[in-house]
């Protein structure tokens, strides 16, 4: 299906609506060239954004792996496998942690655990601090499954990124680990900009 032209009165809404958001960006100090590359950072979230609602990245891992598994159980098994460097070997893996770790409902939880054990992925094991409790484990397979994610991931990566130079890729990671913190710096209400609402209205295109 082919992409519906926009209207003119659709390109003046989006003009308008670059402008505004230009004008609050140089309201915050910022010059014309930064509020321009401050949109593309903008587009660019947005593509990734939709990349992973769609869960672009993770259907070519199975792909590549030719494993008969949807997404969300390549998520589940790694919930299952996953141990942080505070934890590591010593918290037991629940139905109610997959769901926590996933932020998905305890019953869907339930539901999606049952499909990777019962495709061998995942195995019930009783609790070593309760045994009436019931806790995951990855079977000799999962293991298998989420080292062949991580080789296949770092491939992919290696081969994407391994086109760009050194300096780059430095400069990049630093960049992306500083900008990763933006949503949690907290400003003072005086250099915060004036909500949209109560910004200046731009001049009608005509």
């Amino acid at each position: 299906m082919s992409k519906k032209p926009e209207s003119a009165d659709e390109n003046r809404c989006l003009h308008r609506a670059d402008r505004l958001l230009s004008e609050i960006a140089q309201a915050n100090g910022m010059s014309p060239e930064a509020a321009g590359a401050l949109a593309s950072i903008d587009e660019v979230m947005s593509r990734i954004r939709r990349s992973i609602v769609k869960r672009d990245f993770g259907r070519r891992l199975l792909r590549e792996l030719d494993v008969d598994l949807e997404v969300i159980h390549m998520d589940v098994i790694g919930a299952v496998g996953h141990e942080s460097p505070e934890t590591a070997g010593s918290e037991e893996v629940t139905v109610g942690l997959v769901a926590e770790r996933l932020d998905i409902d305890p019953s869907r939880a339930s539901r999606l655990v049952a499909d990777v054990v019962e495709r061998g992925y995942v195995r019930r094991v009783a609790s070593q601090a309760d045994s009436r409790r019931i806790c995951l484990e990855l079977s000799d397979e999962g293991r298998t499954l989420v080292q062949a994610i991580r080789q296949t991931k770092w491939n992919v990566f290696s081969t994407a990124l391994g086109k760009w130079n050194d300096g780059e890729l430095i400069t990049f990671a630093r960049l992306l680990d500083r900008f990763s913190t933006w949503t949690s710096e907290t400003q003072s209400a005086e250099n915060v900009a004036p909500p949209i609402e109560d910004a200046r209205t731009p001049e009608p295109v005509e």
